[in-house]
């Protein structure tokens, strides 16, 4: 069963090989519903398949391959643009990524994303603050900026370019979406021995496709809770409570960083920038909620 996912993970390579992989958005979902047909009945399979969701996968960009942001380095704001703090006049703040809204419209994802300018995410070294400043495409920016003192914790990462792809993502154990499925839908056996159950199988997909990954959009990983019920539990809502499900609706994952180039969220975890959706749309980033799980 494992060697079925690793030949899927193949496939995909193979489909994309020779081509810049923005050419692969009309495919992103093609070899992972024809993994969940083949290990589902076709009453479980179709409703499942039917929640999966695009999301951008960034990873470290190989020569020749088309770059739409960056990890690390200096963030090039534009003059007289203070950096990011925490609170008023606190700590400064670790600058983390930048993505080019241009070159990520080139892919499918199920957020709504600005057509151009640039993203800037900064947090603090423990995550319990963050900042997302966009700046429009025509802003004149600072080549070299000057490195305010950072926390003895903080420090600034080597720059490294990424590269994109679509990718086909879904709702982990516990996420509301999947409640009327049920437990038992992520405890059936689909291989040949007793052990082999539909959610280590998906895991398995996961690995064969590099495992945890930086991501634009998409459903974020849950090693503890969905994004959007912690956002929707940071708001002051219950799960019992009526307004939960729809606030927590709301929330999107605007990126997940797993630890990368240095970069080290608590133990073995990620980072995820959640914005609500009424925020992205108005393209306003000033309350962005910041969301570390790890182990």
């Amino acid at each position: 069963m494992k060697e079925r996912a690793r030949q899927a993970a193949r496939l995909r390579f193979r489909s994309r090989s020779g081509r810049d992989r923005m050419g692969g958005m009309q495919d992103w979902m093609l070899d992972f519903a024809e993994y969940v047909r083949e290990l589902l009945p076709e009453e479980l399979a179709e409703p499942f398949l039917a929640l999966t969701r695009p999301a951008i996968r960034l990873s470290i960009a190989g020569k020749g391959e088309t770059t739409v942001g960056r990890l690390g380095g200096l963030p090039r704001l534009p003059e007289g643009m203070p950096w990011p703090r925490a609170g008023d006049g606190g700590p400064a703040m670790q600058f983390l990524a930048e993505l080019d809204c241009a070159a990520l419209a080139a892919y499918e994802s199920d957020i709504d994303l600005p057509a151009e300018g640039t993203l800037l995410f900064f947090a603090t070294w423990e995550s319990t603050a963050a900042q997302v400043i966009m700046l429009p495409p025509d802003a004149i920016r600072v080549p070299e900026y000057e490195v305010p003192v950072l926390p003895p914790e903080a420090r600034v990462f080597p720059e490294v370019p990424l590269a994109a792809e679509t990718v086909a993502t879904w709702p982990t154990r516990g996420h509301d979406d999947l409640v009327e499925l049920g437990d038992e839908f992520w405890d059936r056996v689909v291989g040949d021995e007793p052990w082999e159950v539909f959610a280590d199988m998906l895991a398995d997909f996961a690995d064969a496709e590099g495992g945890r990954a930086h991501q634009v959009g998409g459903y974020s990983d849950a090693l503890q809770s969905p994004i959007e019920a912690v956002a929707a539990f940071a708001a002051g809502l219950r799960p019992h409570d009526p307004g939960f499900a729809a606030e927590a609706s709301q929330w999107v994952s605007l990126l997940q960083l797993d630890e990368d180039n240095g970069m080290i969220f608590g133990d073995g975890g990620i980072l995820i920038f959640g914005i609500r959706r009424d925020r992205l749309a108005a393209r306003d980033f000033s309350q962005v909620f910041p969301y570390v799980q790890g182990h």
